[in-house]
């Protein structure tokens, strides 16, 4: 089997995992693995989106009754493809998830011992609210701003700033709340109205993303391999893409898409004439696309190819 996984689960306060599940350890394939099903989502805080889940299957019963000491603790979630399998990349599997387990729960019906996690990246809640005070004085820049408001709230965890400096402002604009989710909406809000560029802010891999139109990365190449179907239109300017799970895409991030056929082995060589159905094996978007949203999905031992794929909304890249 290609698919790889590897769950760690870490106690608050501490760097050291107290249980780690992988379906690779010490790199090497366990056929006793066990059963893991994911849904995990990245996307821009602010919008409603909902939580991530976990779940397990096979667990011993010592973890079965004692679920609850799990809520609280950091999950982190790795997956992708193992070589193994022709045209997989192992390259791009890595942490998918990272965040507090907000619930935990077992259950146990007939011969299935199954444990439930749900995830949030964010950690604060209304009900458990943080300390986010966004203090953006005269003359200094946003991103110097939200530095230092997460350097309180999440003094732990790396910051990926990627918004323009031209976001100065001739008056002090101070903003208090206790979730990520009323910050975002407020720093969208306020860079939308007054330079006609929101800023966006999320949480990806246990690390904040920041970023706005001017963030301009060097695109991701895309292969014709790595779909699951053809890419499709759900919204004006948007495209979703469902590909082969992998954990190298990033909220912000840019992606390119096949150019051209694709001379791959088994593709019969033909003149133009006689090629019946050269739009098969082509993909029917060109160019760049912006990543918007990520949804990792997995089951681990199914065996449909979709029950283990990274689905990614892309907006078109207004540059081209």
């Amino acid at each position: 089997m290609s698919r790889f996984y590897e769950l760690s689960l870490t106690p608050q306060g501490t760097t050291t995992p107290t249980r780690v599940f992988t379906s690779h350890p010490k790199g090497v394939y366990d056929p006793a693995a066990l059963e893991i099903e994911y849904d995990a989502l990245v996307g821009p805080y602010g919008t409603p989106s909902g939580a991530s889940t976990v779940t397990l299957r096979g667990i011993s019963l010592k973890d079965l009754t004692q679920s609850q000491q799990f809520a609280g603790m950091t999950l982190e979630l790795k997956a992708g493809m193992k070589a193994g399998l022709p045209l997989v990349n192992p390259a791009q599997a890595g942490t998918i998830l990272k965040g507090q387990i907000f619930q935990s729960y077992g259950n146990w019906e007939g011969v299935e011992q199954t444990l439930d996690f749900v995830v949030i990246p964010a950690t604060f809640t209304i009900d458990n609210p943080g300390n986010f005070v966004l203090n953006w004085t005269a003359g200094t820049q946003l991103s110097t701003a939200l530095q230092q408001t997460f350097s309180v709230a999440y003094p732990n965890m790396p910051v990926d700033m990627h918004i323009s400096s031209d976001f100065v402002q001739n008056f002090d604009e101070i903003h208090v709340c206790g979730t990520l989710d009323q910050l975002a909406q407020a720093v969208s809000e306020i860079t939308e109205g007054v330079f006609d560029n929101p800023v966006t802010i999320g949480i990806q891999g246990g690390r904040v993303v920041v970023f706005d139109k001017t963030f301009l990365p060097t695109p991701i190449q895309l292969a014709f391999t790595d779909f699951v179907g053809q890419p499709t239109w759900i919204a004006v300017n948007t495209i979703q893409l469902k590909m082969v799970a992998r954990a190298d895409l990033v909220m912000g991030g840019m992606v390119r898409m096949p150019q051209g056929l694709q001379n791959l082995p088994g593709f019969v060589t033909t003149s133009s004439n006689s090629f019946p159905s050269t739009i098969k094996n082509q993909t029917t978007f060109q160019n760049n696309f912006i990543v918007s949203e990520l949804r990792q999905i997995g089951s681990f031992r199914s065996a449909d190819a979709t029950q283990w794929v990274t689905i990614a909304n892309c907006i078109m890249n207004p540059n081209g």
